[in-house]
């Protein structure tokens, strides 16, 4: 029972404090303050956040529970000074937000049930038993909980690794993982499994919801078909393991199932408003925030978005006025794919120049 307490306290904890760092990066970015982006927004930047502070602990072989106690001291710090200096920007968004919801009750209701049905039944009946991908994402964790350090076993056999995987030492998000089981003493099936699973598809019903609006125009009716439809026609593919709707229900927790079915589909939105008024920079700084973000929990991603930039440039090109600001934003996309893609080039053993052996 104790697990199942903690497990909804980090559920809560964890969306407290992307909806904090969101209004902070709102604030700073001068974005919309709109607690439902500042949720999704916040999350990316939180991600970023912590792999900047991780990542050289982890070459350092810091243990896990020193890494928690300084980053839960940190987190602490910025989110009681966010609340103290941003809580009359926070009431503001707040305040439009439930006067949405007030005025478009049956919207919320529906949106709300569903959204609570699909978290609940995915937690409940979707779990993937038999995957070996599993064995990855839970492993990372499982190891840094019993070993006091990060991504330096093998977890498959156990054995002692003489170099950080090149394919996945940038992916923090399960290191984050492991802080929160070593220090909370949270299971890592459950972190991984339950607080994760649940977190990833509320994310994707916030995102889809962001998306039905466009489509809806400011109709209620018209967003909330587009809304079910979306999922009714998502859900019924789930057979096939191709798609993202199979990552929905059986593999939620891993780094390709978030980022195929938030990030994307957030990134597409974006440039859909990109398109109508690409001279605004709110819509720059939250594709770069997106972009670096997703690349914490897959490095697949550094390849992906170049393709997503192919498919948008013939809109890009059709677009006579605002064309050099869509250029600009889909460079800096592009060029922190590459950025990523040549830190992760220069680790392949063949390569050699960066240099990850663990030193202990």
């Amino acid at each position: 029972m104790s697990q199942y307490v903690l497990a909804a306290l980090c559920f809560v904890a964890y969306l407290t404090i992307y909806y904090l760092v969101g209004v902070a990066v709102s604030k700073i970015l001068k974005l919309d303050n709109n607690p439902i982006r500042q949720l999704l927004i916040g999350m990316f930047a939180y991600g970023i956040l912590f792999s900047i502070y991780v990542l050289p602990m982890k070459f350092m072989i810091v243990p896990v529970n020193v890494i928690g106690k300084i980053w839960v001291v940190i987190v602490g710090v910025l989110c009681l000074v966010i609340v103290v200096t941003l809580r009359k920007y926070m009431a503001k968004g707040l305040k439009k937000w439930l006067g949405y919801i007030k005025k478009n009750k049956a919207v919320a209701i529906v949106v709300g049930l569903f959204t609570a049905f699909q978290v609940t039944f995915v937690e409940i009946y979707c779990r993937l038993v038999a995957g070996f991908n599993q064995v990855w994402f839970v492993g990372w964790v499982s190891n840094g909980v019993l070993h006091n350090e990060l991504m330096t076993y093998d977890v498959v056999t156990g054995d002692p690794l003489s170099a950080f995987p090149n394919d996945r030492y940038l992916c923090t998000f399960l290191d984050h993982s492991a802080v929160i089981c070593r220090l909370f003493r949270i299971h890592p099936m459950v972190e991984v499994r339950t607080v994760l699973t649940g977190i990833f598809v509320l994310m994707q019903c916030l995102v889809v919801w962001e998306i039905a609006k466009c489509i809806g125009k400011g109709r209620k009716d018209r967003s909330i078909l587009a809304f079910l439809l979306y999922w009714g026609v998502r859900n019924a593919m789930v057979g096939s393991q191709l798609l993202p709707s199979y990552y929905t229900f059986f593999r939620t927790y891993e780094g390709k199932g978030f980022v195929m079915n938030v990030p994307i589909p957030l990134m597409i939105l974006i440039m859909w408003k990109m398109y109508d008024k690409p001279e605004k920079t709110k819509y720059l700084w939250e594709s770069a925030l997106i972009v670096w973000g997703s690349m914490t929990y897959s490095l697949s991603m550094m390849f992906t978005y170049p393709f997503v930039l192919a498919a948008y440039l013939p809109f890009m090109l059709a677009k006579k006025d605002g064309r050099k600001y869509m250029f600009r934003n889909m460079m800096v996309i592009g060029l922190i794919c590459l950025a990523f893609f040549v830190v992760y080039f220069l680790g392949q053993p063949k390569i050699g120049i960066l240099d990850l052996t663990i030193r202990r």
